[in-house]
């Protein structure tokens, strides 16, 4: 497996003059007329000095923080489904998002979903579990459970805003926040449209919008789609700290994310920082290096959902895996999708575990080898049938969470001598294929 490789710093250039229509005014005749010669520097300050575009309230506010937050989790499972026996792709994660909430995730945003694959979908609710399942007759397009309502975040992938605004529509019930990522990045090229997607989300959707971008090659650039963004009145900004051409083993910039957070700053809107998060062991540089009070996390959950959680992570095989099982039997969640999700947990070493490296490779053997969810719990030696006592425990911990300060409740932990971190070696922060979890392309195409 690579190791994560160090990037150079990225190009902080000194603001150039730009060639380019004055931002948020109709565009004039300029036969004739000189070339604007502002800089970008100078563009930044017009914008923050003009007045929010949307100044909007909600029923029920999201804060977005002092949190550590799960990314959308994009990859997918293929397997048939039960309702029509077609082999379809699948985007089912609802056992991450649940196990991250019970450990601690303070939000959790959806996969990025095209905005036509969720138009017109019909909404099905189980009446024994409680999932919602959209769906168009081949498989589920978006999957969700009631409990996990106050904290999700619907992802739209989308490059018209009338389809954004329909695609947001026909989840809304059921979400408390949207987010528009960008279509994997593709809007970052053309501003204009991102801005008229959030402009329309803000006037026709009575949630919380928030966005989520990447960054641009240059930091005056992204500086100034910042400002651009950030006027809207949306109520979150999400950096994921690497430009569109990066690969996910290349050092995220943080050093360009704290100017972007002083421009949240002024506009009194939260900036998460996403990218090489690896949860409490590098939140508090991330938090001195850029200012950002949450951090989104990616590829640390995907290993081990317990991340969130402020004494530390739990171990994957004897806590994390049987609560999986019992969660994906219960929620006839498919074993392909399962199975993809139990691939990822990587087995917890000393000192959260006092399995021995021979018993962490059997075990990863063992999930490898099986072919279906009971085989699995066999050779783990994992009960079954105890879906709904963990669906009830889960329920039970989020009625009795806070959603307080997470760095206050780690602090109080660290002092009570109640931490036990296990380390993440350089390793396991590169990925052979450099696809990373919450930076992909939706999965659902435009038919």
């Amino acid at each position: 497996m690579p190791i994560s490789t160090a990037r150079s710093a990225s190009p902080l250039e000194e603001p150039r003059p730009v060639k380019r229509a004055r931002p948020d005014v109709e565009a004039a005749d300029t036969d004739g007329e000189a070339p604007d010669s502002r800089t970008e520097t100078e563009m930044v300050e017009e914008q923050m000095k003009l007045p929010l575009e949307f100044t909007k309230t909600y029923s029920k506010e999201l804060d977005y923080r002092k949190k550590l937050v799960l990314a959308p989790m994009v990859r997918t499972g293929t397997c048939e489904s039960s309702v029509t026996g077609h082999w379809t792709e699948l985007i089912v994660v609802v056992p991450t998002r649940l196990l991250s909430l019970y450990y601690g995730a303070g939000l959790v945003w959806s996969p990025e979903i095209v905005d036509r694959a969720i138009i017109g979908a019909e909404r099905v609710v189980d009446p024994k579990t409680g999932v919602i399942v959209y769906h168009k007759g081949q498989g589920p397009i978006f999957t969700t459970h009631p409990m996990e309502k106050p904290y999700l975040i619907f992802q739209i992938g989308s490059s018209d805003p009338e389809l954004a605004v329909k695609a947001a529509q026909t989840v809304q019930q059921d979400v408390s926040g949207m987010t528009h990522a960008g279509m994997g990045a593709a809007l970052l090229s053309t501003p204009d449209i991102l801005l008229s997607i959030l402009r329309a989300l803000l006037e026709s959707i009575s949630l919380p919008i928030s966005c989520k971008i990447r960054m641009l090659p240059t930091q005056p650039s992204t500086l100034f789609l910042a400002s651009r963004i950030l006027r809207t009145g949306i109520r979150n900004l999400t950096v994921h700290c690497r430009t569109r051409d990066m690969r996910s083993g290349e050092r995220a910039m943080w050093e360009r994310l704290g100017d972007i957070v002083a421009l949240g700053e002024r506009r009194g809107i939260s900036v998460i920082c996403n990218g090489d998060g690896d949860g409490w062991s590098n939140w508090e540089k991330i938090r001195n290096e850029t200012g950002a009070e949450s951090v989104m996390l990616a590829r640390s959950a995907e290993r081990n959902p317990s991340v969130f959680q402020p004494t530390g992570p739990v171990c994957t095989v004897t806590e994390i895996v049987p609560r999986l099982l019992n969660i994906a039997q219960y929620t006839d969640n498919p074993w392909g999708n399962t199975k993809f999700l139990l691939m990822q947990f990587k087995p917890s070493a000393p000192p959260i575990s006092s399995m021995t490296k021979a018993q962490r490779k059997e075990a990863q053997e063992s999930v490898s080898r099986s072919k279906s969810l009971v085989e699995v719990a066999e050779k783990l030696r994992i009960d079954l049938n105890r879906g709904g006592a963990v669906m009830r425990e889960i329920e039970a911990r989020l009625r009795e969470r806070s959603d307080g300060d997470v760095w206050k409740e780690r602090k109080e932990a660290e002092d009570k001598g109640e931490v036990l971190d296990e380390p993440i070696a350089a390793e396991d922060k590169a990925e052979e294929d450099g696809w990373e979890v919450g930076v992909g392309p939706a999965s659902v195409a435009h038919p």
